[in-house]
């Protein structure tokens, strides 16, 4: 399996109550957080589409989008089953759009546990970080069938068909933006970096 084979998918689908605004299209350093998601996923996929549910105008000015086959914001399994519908390869690589930090390794760490899976999913030494997955069309029949019994949970959907997980050491290359000051702290970081 090789980059080509892979299509990147940033989940931007919430509804972002906690930072008031459209996670994805928060601005750092003059640029839409989903875009510094994209461009760290542009090397390790062949083509990247964005799951929303709203703005789908100016996600849409660059890439793909696809909206939850149910308009009513029901979580990541919504927004992964609507990607793996229109997906042109067999497997999926899932990001949230506000985890900038993500490994840069994330695709090919996820690939190497793959396997005779339709599921391998990020974790570090403290928790999973079942968001961050790659996941194989195969799985749509029990994804559908999950959904349409109106669970949501992800890691129980993962734990119910045997998903692997991949570790990866660094917990800080999971941190989520939630709030303006989670924004605010990773652009100094960020600054930090830059001197």
């Amino acid at each position: 399996m090789n980059r080509s084979d892979i299509t990147g998918v940033i989940l931007a689908g919430g509804r972002s109550t906690r930072m008031g605004e459209d996670k994805g299209l928060v601005e750092v350093n003059g640029r839409p957080l989903f875009e510094h998601i994209a461009e760290k996923l542009r090397p390790q996929v062949g083509e990247i589409l964005i799951s929303c549910n709203q703005n789908a105008e100016r996600y849409g000015r660059d890439f793909m989008t696809v909206p939850d086959i149910t308009p009513d914001f029901s979580g990541p399994l919504a927004g992964m089953l609507a990607a793996l519908s229109v997906s042109k390869t067999e497997w999926i690589l899932f990001v949230p759009c506000d985890v900038p930090a993500f490994p840069d390794n994330l695709a090919e760490a996820l690939r190497a546990e793959a396997d005779g899976q339709q599921a391998v999913y990020a974790r570090d030494p403290e928790r999973a970080h079942p968001t961050l997955c790659l996941l194989n069309r195969k799985v749509m029949p029990d994804l559908e069938s999950y959904l349409g019994n109106g669970d949501r949970k992800l890691m129980f959907f993962f734990e119910k068909i045997g998903a692997k997980s991949a570790l990866f050491q660094d917990p800080s290359a999971f941190s989520n933006l939630n709030t303006p000051e989670d924004v605010e702290l990773w652009k100094a970081s960020q600054r930090d970096i830059k001197l």
